[in-house]
C-alpha cells in the first residue's frame, strides 16, 4: 500500500515547497470534458498519466485503494442539503424524463475518467459525529482523507460545506486538521479541487450571495465575516434577510485557506451572469490584490511552489489585478486602472510575477473595425467578448453599461439607482494572443466609471 509520512507544519506558515496543488472548477462542468478531469485533475497527481480512460465505462479503476493503479479521490459532498441528499448525488446518475441519462453521480463521473472514488460522509446533519475522530464514522473519513490522492468538494451551498468542516469558533474539526496537516506537508502528492461552491470553500475568507450590480451599488461594503454557527444568514444581513441588500450585496464567511491568501476566486464567472464588478468588489473589501474568476465548465490548477495558474477545459480565467488601481470617491464603487487578463486552455497565470504564458500567436493586423460597446456588460458573456474583442479590433477601448436591474417581484432597486458604467482600454501594457479559436488577453486596463 502507499503510504504518506506526513510533516506537521503550522497551518500558518505554509513551505509551498511542500503544500499541495489546488484544482478550482467554475461550475456546471459538461461529464465528458476530458480536458477539465484527465488533462487537468488526473494528471495533477502525477499517478499513472499513461492511462488513458474509457468515457463510456464506468469500471475503469478498482476500488481497493491499496491495490488500485488509479488516483484515489475522496468526494466530498457537504455542500448538499443533508447526508441523504449528498449520498444520492455520489451514488446515483440524475436522469431525464424519459430515462435517458442528465449528469453522472460522482461515482460514475470520476470512474469514467480515470480516478477511484471514496465517499465522505460528513455533512450539515451529522457533522458533530462525522467529522470528528473517536466516532466509528470520524474515523472512517479520516482514513480516507489520509489515504486520498485528490480531495473533490463539490458544488452546492457554500456555507453549509464552512459549517460541516469547521467548528463554532471557525477552527478546524478533526477532518479539516487532518486535511491540513496532509496539504501542508505533502511535498506536493495532493490536490484539492473544488467545484463552484466547493472552490470558494478553498479561499481564506469566502464571499457569495449576490451580483455584480448590488456590489458595486453597495459601494464594495460587504459584512465582517460571519460566525459559522450562522451559515444561513450568509449574506448582508443589516436590512434583514429579505432585503435588498441581502439578496444583491454579498456576504462572508471563513474558508479553509488552502487557496494562497495573495488570491480570492469566484466562479460561473462569466457564463451564468458578469462576476467581475462582483469580484473586484469582493477584492476590495477583503485587501486582496488578485482575483481568479473560473468560469463555468473550466479548471485552473494552481501550484504553490511554481505561484503559477494553469487552465484547463472549455471556458475562460479572468484575472484582476489591482495592483495599480485607485479608488474614486463616490457612492458607488469605483475604481480606475485594474489590469483584467483573460486566459483560456493552455495558458499559464503567474501569480508571483502578475504575468500571462500563452503559445497562441500574437495578434498583428486586428480582425474587427470599430469597437463594441455592451448594453448589460454583467450579462452573459458579455465581459469575456468586451475583452477579446478589445485586441482585435481597429478601436482601443470599448464601453459596458450595467443598467439597474428590475424585478417581477420582491425588493427593488430605487428608480434613482445609476446606470454604472465600465471602459475596456487597449494601451501600451495590453497584448492579445489568438489560435484555434481561443484569446489570450493579457493586461487589459477596466475602469468602473
Amino acid at each position: 500500500m502507499r503510504r504518506l509520512t506526513a510533516l506537521l507544519v503550522s497551518a500558518c506558515l505554509v513551505n509551498p515547497a511542500l503544500a499541495g496543488k489546488l484544482y478550482l472548477m467554475g461550475g456546471a462542468y459538461g461529464d465528458t470534458n476530458t480536458d477539465l478531469f484527465v488533462n487537468g485533475l488526473r494528471k495533477a497527481t502525477g499517478i499513472d498519466t499513461g492511462f488513458t480512460p474509457n468515457l463510456a465505462s464506468t469500471r475503469n479503476c478498482g476500488t481497493d485503494w491499496a491495490t488500485t493503479r488509479c488516483p484515489r479521490i475522496a468526494v466530498v459532498t457537504s455542500a448538499a442539503a443533508s447526508y441523504a441528499v449528498g449520498a444520492d448525488a455520489f451514488q446515483n446518475d440524475l436522469l431525464n424524463a424519459d430515462g435517458s441519462l442528465a449528469k453522472r453521480g460522482y461515482y460514475n463521473l470520476f470512474q469514467t475518467h480515470g480516478f477511484s472514488p471514496k465517499f465522505i460522509t460528513a455533512h450539515i446533519d451529522n457533522y458533530t459525529t462525522h467529522a470528528r475522530a473517536g466516532t466509528a464514522e470520524g474515523n472512517a473519513n479520516l482514513a480516507i482523507l489520509q489515504q486520498a490522492d485528490v480531495v473533490f468538494f463539490a458544488g452546492g451551498d457554500q456555507a453549509k460545506h464552512a459549517r460541516t468542516w469547521l467548528k463554532d469558533d471557525g477552527s478546524d474539526s478533526d477532518l479539516a486538521a487532518t486535511l491540513r496537516t496532509r496539504w501542508n506537508g505533502g511535498a506536493g502528492n495532493l490536490v484539492v479541487a473544488g467545484d463552484s461552491a466547493g472552490n470558494h470553500l478553498l479561499n481564506a475568507t469566502m464571499h457569495g450571495v449576490g451580483i455584480s450590480y448590488g456590489y458595486l451599488y453597495f459601494g464594495a461594503d460587504l459584512p465582517s465575516p460571519t460566525a459559522i454557527p450562522n451559515y444561513l444568514n450568509f449574506g448582508d444581513a443589516r436590512e434583514g434577510t429579505s432585503a435588498l441588500r441581502f439578496l444583491e450585496n454579498g456576504g462572508t464567511m471563513k474558508g479553509l485557506g488552502l487557496l494562497p491568501t495573495v488570491l480570492l476566486s469566484d466562479t460561473h464567472f462569466d457564463r451564468r451572469s458578469g462576476r467581475l464588478g462582483r469580484l473586484a468588489a469582493a477584492m476590495r473589501a477583503l485587501n486582496i490584490r488578485l482575483g481568479l474568476g473560473v468560469d463555468e465548465n473550466t479548471g485552473v490548477l494552481v501550484d504553490p511552489a511554481a505561484s503559477t495558474a494553469q487552465v484547463y477545459g472549455a471556458g475562460v480565467l479572468v484575472v484582476v489585478d489591482s495592483n495599480a488601481a485607485s479608488v474614486q470617491a463616490a457612492s458607488t464603487y469605483k475604481v480606475s486602472n485594474l489590469r483584467v487578463s483573460l486566459l483560456s486552455a493552455g495558458d499559464r497565470y503567474h501569480y508571483g510575477t502578475r504575468t500571462v504564458t500563452s503559445a497562441r500567436a500574437a495578434i498583428g493586423t486586428r480582425y474587427y473595425s470599430g469597437a463594441y460597446d455592451s448594453a448589460d456588460v454583467f450579462g452573459a458573456l458579455e465581459t469575456s467578448k468586451s475583452l477579446t474583442r478589445l485586441v482585435d479590433q481597429s478601436a482601443s477601448y470599448n464601453l459596458g453599461s450595467a443598467p439597474r436591474p428590475v424585478y417581477d417581484s420582491g425588493p427593488q432597486y430605487p428608480s434613482s439607482a445609476p446606470t454604472l458604467r465600465l471602459r475596456f482600454t487597449r494601451d501600451a501594457s495590453t497584448r492579445g494572443y489568438y489560435g484555434s479559436g481561443r484569446y489570450t488577453v493579457e493586461k487589459a486596463r477596466v475602469d468602473f466609471e
